[in-house]
């Protein structure tokens, strides 16, 4: 009667074993619950750390782009950077700008920067400013200034870039430049020597040139 007895108490949940069970399945269940919410927590942390991380940074840039402006683009807004823009009449351009900044009036005004020693513009700079210019006013049908800016960097750590004002090349002037390069390419025109031989110092043809005192 007591063996009896006993099997009818296990049966009617006096095992000892099977509240363990129960009670390991809901500390099982808790315990998940608290890691997933401790999960969610440095989740949000981190999200937001980075987040902060990523505004300082940008905040640091836009410093940064606003202090290299020249002067006269202090209140311009920054549309267009390290951009393509491509035209097709009355010539064929292709010309990427470093920036160009929207005037109040809504006029374009066009940077160029430059690592050098020289201090100072040269002409290939404003070709390639013109040269921009018809490209950007036959892409996007805006007004570009007649004049832009060549932004001069020394090659150290420390030196800030020095604006210079430009005034550009008419349409017709660029044309005219484009259409003499491909005459010359095609045999048609011969070349003149450049004004200063210092613009043979980096040229790709200097093997091939035959330029006395060279």
């Amino acid at each position: 009667m007591a063996r009896l007895a006993g099997s009818d108490a296990r049966g009617l949940g006096g095992d000892s074993n099977g509240t363990s069970v129960v009670v390991r399945l809901a500390w099982g269940r808790q315990v998940s619950a608290l890691a997933w919410g401790v999960g969610c927590a440095v989740a949000v942390v981190g999200f937001a750390l980075v987040m902060a991380r990523w505004r300082s940074l940008e905040t640091n840039a836009a410093r940064a782009e606003r202090a290299s402006r020249p002067a006269a683009l202090r209140d311009a807004e920054l549309v267009y950077m390290e951009r393509l823009f491509r035209s097709s009449t009355p010539v064929g351009l292709v010309a990427k700008l470093d920036r160009a900044y929207r005037l109040p009036s809504g006029l374009l005004v066009l940077v160029e920067f430059k690592t050098r020693w020289s201090n100072q513009p040269f002409q290939s700079d404003v070709i390639q400013l013109s040269a921009q210019r018809m490209a950007v006013m036959g892409q996007t049908g805006q007004s570009v200034a007649s004049h832009g800016y060549v932004m001069v960097k020394a090659p150290t750590r420390r030196a800030l870039p020095i604006a210079h004002r430009v005034q550009l090349m008419t349409d017709e002037q660029v044309v005219t430049l484009v259409r003499r390069r491909e005459d010359i390419l095609a045999g048609q025109v011969l070349p003149r020597w450049p004004l200063s031989r210092k613009t043979c110092l980096t040229c790709a043809f200097r093997a091939q040139c035959d330029y006395p005192h060279l």
